[in-house]
């Protein structure tokens, strides 16, 4: 009895690990940084891999990071040998190949200036202002024709603040993470100040899933309105449940709500955005 006893035990554990073995979810990301949220190949550590680890604990799965150059990731997206992109902004063509729903970090265009500047709370305030763009980038969605945009090659961190220091600029606008994790390691940070509150407020990123994932299924949305813009938050199908992909996706709602991801990223950015737009 206890012979057989330990056999039923042995089994179950071994079906247990072959589950969580099958249930392995794979990232896709170039090989190059983009810190904090992930250091250069072969270093995956970030607070990507903490909160996409994090998020495939709750749901029994193994989180697998693959790098490559962008193209490559891209191509393995497409075919299902990578399931999700970590940060990955809608389109209504990126969406033929990759469904998008919210990682829970926050996120908010804002804008930086020189200090001791009026507080900009709208793109009408930018008037008469040399505007720093990037090439292929829209920038400030405005009509207002008083607005100078400036779109000069290559228009890195560095450039575009040297640039408004130079007074050759007089404002730049980005995502506020990234730019704000440069911004406290530059040597001129004090002769600058963010406006917070300019450009749109606060959303969330949203990562990409690969809709040829073994691990995605998808199924007609009652909630779609046809009538309005196609976005992420307004799209034909959704995510079937019980798939691996609707249950990342609900492990990573829990977590942003119990306030596990905001905390990641006031580790990582060393500021809450959240408390910054509401002091601004």
């Amino acid at each position: 009895m206890l012979k057989w006893l330990g056999l039923m035990v042995c089994a179950s554990i071994y079906l247990v690990s072959m589950q969580l073995q099958a249930c392995e979810l794979k990232m896709g990301y170039r090989t190059t940084a983009r810190m904090p949220n992930i250091n250069a190949k072969p270093n995956n550590t970030g607070l990507y891999y903490d909160l996409y680890k994090a998020a495939a604990d709750k749901i029994g799965c193994e989180l697998v990071v693959v790098r490559s150059p962008k193209n490559r990731i891209l191509r393995g997206l497409k075919d299902g040998s990578i399931d999700f992109y970590p940060g990955l902004t809608f389109t209504e063509a990126r969406s033929e190949f990759y469904f998008f729903y919210p990682n829970g970090i926050p996120a908010a265009d804002v804008g930086l200036t020189r200090i001791g500047k009026d507080k900009i709370k709208n793109y009408d305030q930018l008037a008469h202002k040399v505007v720093l763009v990037a090439l292929g980038s829209p920038g400030p969605q405005t009509d207002n024709p008083h607005i100078d945009f400036k779109r000069p090659p290559e228009l890195t961190f560095e450039r575009a603040i040297d640039l408004i220091l130079a007074n050759q600029a007089d404002f730049y606008m980005d995502d506020f993470g990234t730019l704000y994790y440069y911004l406290v390691q530059h040597p001129r940070q004090t002769e600058l100040m963010f406006h917070m509150n300019c450009c749109g407020g606060m959303t969330q990123l949203t990562l990409g899933f690969s809709k040829q994932s073994p691990h995605f299924a998808s199924e007609t949305n009652p909630h779609y309105d046809a009538s309005k813009p196609l976005y992420w938050q307004n799209y034909p199908t959704q995510t079937v449940s019980g798939t691996v992909a609707d249950k990342f996706r609900l492990a990573l709602k829990e977590l942003a709500d119990s306030g596990f991801t905001n905390t990641l990223y006031k580790d990582y950015y060393g500021a809450s955005l959240a408390d910054l737009m509401a002091a601004d």
